[in-house]
């Protein structure tokens, strides 16, 4: 069987659906099962003539839209079409994908109004109108487990994978039953779960090194290959913007390519710039003292023995190529470890040596972690890990029967991803201007968490380097941008809409801006030159302070604000068109907004129900007038 004729393809913002996409990868392997594995930005869309049995997951990110790695190369290669792309084509036929049996999962967040929308983009180009044969019903998850996920059932996000899962086994199993071998077709038995499944490419000593073998260590300024794409920008500003005393770090971060006179930055408001961190010396040095073996070698040349994996070049590799350099800058070892990581580890508990209770203790480990691989309640391993956030470090030093394989550390460990931020500055401003909440805090066992981008802004000095990328949203329609416009920003949500404010010519005459934040004399961001722009016009600023009775003695959150002037506003929506974006924390507040922008509308809208007004509120969102930035 051709591995293009069986095809897994995914669209993943935060990791989540891409986790599930290589469990599901994993699990055809063990059955023997040749099959291509991709985003959906990768795959060549000239290949899809040939697959047959075509297996989409893919999450929702930003106004409905597919993840960037589905209508984007890894390399952002803007001369290359997507698969995406390519199947939007107008003139193709509606049987163009009649070869194809394809099967859907989604993964959303109900917080956001256009939940699920990707899958369902996905699933319509397809399936309703290019003629895909659906093999069963798409199953959707949900991040957040109010809207239902899997169609109502209210199952949780691992829940539902599992059910596909099952029934996509099911199908290939049920209509591949035999594979052939040396020319005989023969049972298919799933490999034995204890034998590790070798990647196409993985590390080995480079015993060719013109180092003779010698330590080597990371010349300054960094190197990466591999990706052209990448750009490289000197830091030129990193201050503290809250008050000293409170509990909340939140940077102005402002750098500049380093290359600007030949490579100019161009973005719009509600751009995003991508950040690539690194792992601290620090935590490099524990990893590679729970696993001893590595450290003879920790700073010795390597190579591939098959070419770069693909996956790895996004960003570009480090050089030289050494396990120290490769753990820094590429494995994401401080992270919370997923379910694929304990699927492709728990056979190499084998280290008796470090068991104080000997042979029982290490049996104990490896059930221990052959369950967390391997249970379908996941209940054990959310207690263990994302209860108390526990990092993939922390799960390797509780677990020292652990001897990790140093050349397959690139397979079974998480690469570390770009962190995603909106653009503060006005729109092609040289130097670039982030609003960073910097992330820390102290989890259930009283351990200090950090996220490893933000730690790393954190500790940056101006004239650092860092690699970063620009991406463009297309936030703003260019027919909205003279409309009055309604911007909504608890805490720092105002980041995009600083470079909405800031764009010259100024967009509109009627920019109201509803900030809100804890304490007035503490995390009102921006606070002068917001207020600056007040006096001289530029915005009516509505300020709000949910711990501040004394500066905000009759409203506590934004939507309180938004209730205040309720007249005004909905008269703003309805009758002058204006454009609604809400910018800043998921979960509760973007629906505590959309409630209340709904009881305006029924109150001094015109319209006399919950479904009149929230009909209208939906039309705003085709229309892209009520725009919602979460994050």
């Amino acid at each position: 069987m051709a591995p293009n004729k069986i095809v897994i393809l995914y669209g993943s913002e935060t990791g989540n659906t891409e986790d599930f996409a290589k469990i599901l990868s994993y699990k055809l392997q063990r059955l023997h099962y040749p099959h291509t594995l991709s985003t959906v930005g990768d795959f060549n869309p000239t290949d899809i003539i040939n697959v047959r049995y075509l297996f989409v997951l893919c999450a929702t990110t930003g106004q409905g839209e597919l993840p960037r790695n589905c209508h984007e190369h890894s390399f952002l290669d803007k001369n290359k079409k997507t698969l995406w792309s390519f199947l939007k084509r107008k003139n193709l036929p509606e049987n163009f994908l009649s070869h194809i049996n394809v099967a859907f999962f989604g993964l959303g967040d109900s917080s956001y109004p256009k939940f699920n929308y990707a899958i369902r983009k996905l699933h319509a180009r397809m399936v309703e109108q290019l003629g895909a044969t659906e093999i069963f019903d798409r199953l959707e998850a949900d991040e957040q487990a109010m809207a239902g996920s899997n169609k109502g059932t209210g199952s949780g996000v691992e829940s539902v994978y599992f059910e596909y899962e099952k029934r996509v086994l099911e199908y290939v199993e049920k209509k591949f039953p035999k594979r052939k071998v040396d020319g005989q077709m023969v049972e298919r038995v799933a490999i034995d779960d204890s034998i590790y499944l070798q990647p196409k490419s993985h590390l080995c000593l480079d015993q060719d090194s013109k180092s003779d073998n010698t330590d080597v260590k990371v010349t300054t300024p960094l190197k990466f290959t591999n990706d052209s794409a990448i750009r490289y920008g000197k830091v030129k500003k990193n201050k503290m913007i809250t008050a000293p005393d409170h509990f909340q770090d939140v940077r102005e971060f402002v750098f500049t390519n380093v290359n600007n006179v030949d490579h100019k930055d161009r973005y719009e408001a509600g751009d995003t710039a991508s950040i690539f961190p690194c792992n601290s010396d620090k935590a490099v040095q524990q990893f590679l003292d729970t696993q001893d073996h590595w450290l003879p070698i920790a700073d010795k040349p390597l190579k591939f023995t098959n070419g770069i994996p693909d996956a790895l070049k996004s960003g570009g590799v480090i050089e030289p190529l050494t396990l120290r350099n490769i753990l820094k800058y590429h494995c994401d070892i401080t992270c919370i470890p997923r379910t694929s990581l304990f699927m492709k580890i728990w056979m190499f508990a084998t280290d008796v040596s470090r068991m104080e209770r000997g042979e029982g203790q290490l049996e104990q480990q490896r059930d221990k972690l052959k369950e967390f691989a391997t249970d379908q309640d996941m209940q054990e391993l959310y207690d263990y890990c994302n209860r108390p956030r526990r990092s993939i470090l922390e799960v390797i030093e509780d677990f020292l029967s652990l001897r990790l394989p140093w050349e397959y550390c690139l397979d079974y460990l998480p690469l570390i991803k770009p962190r995603y931020y909106s653009i503060s500055s006005a729109p092609n401003d040289p130097n670039i201007q982030l609003t960073v909440a910097i992330v820390k805090y102290k989890t259930m066992l009283r351990k200090i968490r950090t996220g490893i981008c933000t730690n790393f802004i954190a500790h940056l000095q101006e004239g650092e380097v860092i690699r970063y990328n620009i991406y463009n949203n297309h936030l703003i329609r260019e027919q909205y941008k003279q409309n009055p416009m309604v911007l909504v920003s608890p805490g720092v949500g105002i980041a995009p809409l600083m470079s909405v404010i800031k764009e010259e010519p100024q967009l509109c005459d009627n920019l109201q801006l509803f900030f809100g934040c804890r304490f007035k004399d503490k995390d009102y961001i921006y606070q002068e030159t917001l207020e600056k722009w007040g006096k001289e016009g530029r915005i009516e600023l509505h300020p709000v302070f949910s711990r501040d009775r004394e500066n905000s003695p009759d409203t506590k959150y934004v939507q309180d604000v938004l209730w205040k002037l309720g007249e005004f506003v909905t008269n703003l929506l309805v009758e002058k068109k204006a454009l609604f974006v809400l910018c800043g924390a998921s979960g509760k507040m973007p629906i505590q907004v959309r409630l209340t922008v709904i009881e305006m509308l029924k109150k001094w809208g015109g319209f006399t129900n919950d479904e009149a007004a929230t009909s209208y509120l939906k039309e705003m969102e085709r229309e892209d007038r009520y725009l919602q930035e979460t994050w």
